[in-house]
This record gives C-alpha cells, sequence and structure tokens, in this order.
C-alpha cells in the first residue's frame, strides 16, 4: 500500500527564485574595481561585468561562467561575483561548485544571510541531506527569528525523517509568525506521518478556511479525513485539489489510493495512470499501476 503522503520539493523549487533578485540590486552596489584589486584595469573590469550581466539576464548561463570566473580570480572576495557564480553554476546544473560558491559568500558578505536558502538548497539539490540540514542550521543561527530561516530548516528535518524534532522547529515557526500557512502546513504534514490526525485535520483546516485554493493544504486536509474515517470528505477535499492543480502527482496519488480503498478499479487505474505520466520515475506508482491493470 502507498503511503498517504509522498513529500516533495515543490514548495521550496517555487521559492528559491525570489532570493536571487538580491544580486540584481547588489550589481547596483557594487563598487567600480581598482587596477591594485586584481590586475584587471577598471575599463577591463567594466567590459567583463557588463557582458557577463547581459549574458545572465538572456540566460546564456554557459557563456556567462568565463566572464564572471575572470572577475571573481581577479576579485576573490568580492561578494557580488561570487553570488553571480553561484547564480550560474545553479543554472548549470554543477550543483557542487553551487554549494562551494554559496560558501564562500556565507564568509565574504557583508549580510551572509543572503545566501540562505540557496546554500541548503544546493546541497539538498546534491542529496547532502547532512550538509543541508547543517546550512540551514547555519542561516537559522545568524537571524534566529527568521521565519524563512524557520521554515526551511523545518522541511529539510522532514525531509530527512527527523519527524520529531522538524515538528518543534515547525512549531516554533507557527508561534513566530502565525500567518505563514507554509509553516502550519509543514507541521500538519508531521503530525499526519506522526499519527496525530485531529491535530493534522485542525491545522490543515485553519489555512483551508484562510487560503481555500492552497492545494498542499487541501492535499493534508483530505489525507486527515482519511485517516479518521471521513472517506467522503477525503474524497470531496483531494477532488477540490486535483481541479486546482492537475499536475499536482501527490493528489493523484492520494485519490489512486482512496479508490483502491473503496474497490473502484477503473478509477484508481486512472489516477494512477495519471500520477505514471506526471512523475515516469515514480517506480512505486509504476509497479502499482501495473499489478491493477493485470486485475482488470
Amino acid at each position: 500500500m502507498l503511503r498517504d503522503f509522498h513529500s516533495g520539493t515543490r514548495l521550496t523549487a517555487l521559492l528559491a527564485p525570489a532570493a536571487l533578485g538580491v544580486f540584481w540590486w547588489g550589481l547596483f552596489q557594487a563598487p567600480t574595481p581598482r587596477r591594485d584589486d586584481g590586475g584587471l584595469s577598471p575599463d577591463k573590469s567594466r567590459m567583463l561585468q557588463e557582458e557577463a550581466d547581459l549574458l545572465r539576464h538572456f540566460g546564456k548561463w554557459d557563456r556567462a561562467l568565463a566572464p564572471t570566473l575572470q572577475l571573481h580570480n581577479a576579485y576573490p572576495e568580492n561578494h557580488i561575483y561570487i553570488g553571480h557564480l553561484a547564480e550560474i553554476y545553479d543554472h548549470l546544473g554543477r550543483f557542487k561548485d553551487e554549494a562551494a560558491m554559496w560558501e564562500q559568500y556565507m564568509v565574504h558578505a557583508p549580510l551572509p544571510i543572503e545566501a540562505c536558502p540557496q546554500i541548503g538548497q544546493a546541497y539538498q539539490k546534491l542529496d547532502m541531506e547532512k550538509q543541508a540540514i547543517g546550512a540551514f542550521e547555519r542561516c537559522l543561527a545568524i537571524e534566529p527569528n527568521n521565519p524563512d530561516s524557520i521554515f526551511f530548516l523545518a522541511r529539510a528535518l522532514e525531509l530527512s525523517g527527523d519527524l520529531s524534532r522538524a515538528e518543534t522547529v515547525y512549531e516554533r515557526g507557527v508561534a513566530l509568525s502565525p500567518k505563514y500557512l507554509d509553516q502550519q502546513i509543514g507541521l500538519a504534514r508531521v503530525k499526519l506521518r506522526e499519527g496525530k490526525a485531529e491535530e493534522a485535520h485542525r491545522l490543515a483546516a485553519s489555512v483551508v478556511s484562510e487560503s481555500p485554493k492552497n492545494v498542499d493544504a487541501l492535499l493534508v486536509l483530505g489525507l486527515a479525513c482519511k485517516r479518521l474515517g471521513d472517506r467522503a470528505e477525503a474524497k470531496q477535499y483531494l477532488e477540490r485539489g486535483a481541479e486546482l492543480a492537475d499536475g499536482y502527482v501527490d493528489i493523484h496519488i492520494a485519490l489512486a489510493d482512496l479508490a483502491e480503498q473503496d474497490s473502484n478499479l477503473q478509477q484508481a487505474i486512472h489516477e494512477y495512470q495519471k500520477a505514471a505520466e506526471l512523475d515516469k520515475t515514480n517506480k512505486e506508482v509504476a509497479e502499482r499501476l501495473a499489478a491493477l491493470e493485470r486485475a482488470r
């Protein structure tokens, strides 16, 4: 039987690009390099900077790498060039290099918090769970009451399976920022996985009442209803979520599982087919779909 909740990184993927805006602002704050800084003349530095910025602006990440590296090599402690390199490596899929640049950024930037949450996310893309958690912990240590840093640490702990500590951190986030809905949803997910279905239901229902189209909350609320034995209500919330976000794999998996338990073979196959189309790497879904199709 499939698990009730299949963790994903959809949310962190949505949040990450917002933090990159700081580099565009930083561009206009960059001091004009001096010849004695790194051997480049002001004119040469300016030319390289303009070239790199133009290429980055138009998404020519592979071509932006060389001039940005030249600037970084000339001015290795300039946090702006370090940040630009990290951004480029991210887009090139060179996550090990990206993580290394964020580590340098944490050392040289006047505001190290601007490397957060990207530094932890870089390690997550490398499947380096321990390092990701450590990075998010460092981010939180810089600003202990930063709600985003609390959320990303809690989420990393949740993904690692450390539910007890994730619950503690999420609860701290909810207490500090009651309107931070993702904190509430995260806490509800953890409660659900810990078998605390009533608490999960209360938290998820609170989010849905405030944000009726929040599909993450609808998923958790539907699963909580199923755990509590209210299958009709569970189906209602899950179907609403599917209507709002038909590409949300976890909702289709939940609906397929519900259909199986209701002995609705055709509906279960339909939902698993949808999930398999959306996530071709999910072996568990593929195997379950194959088993059901053999029974048809």
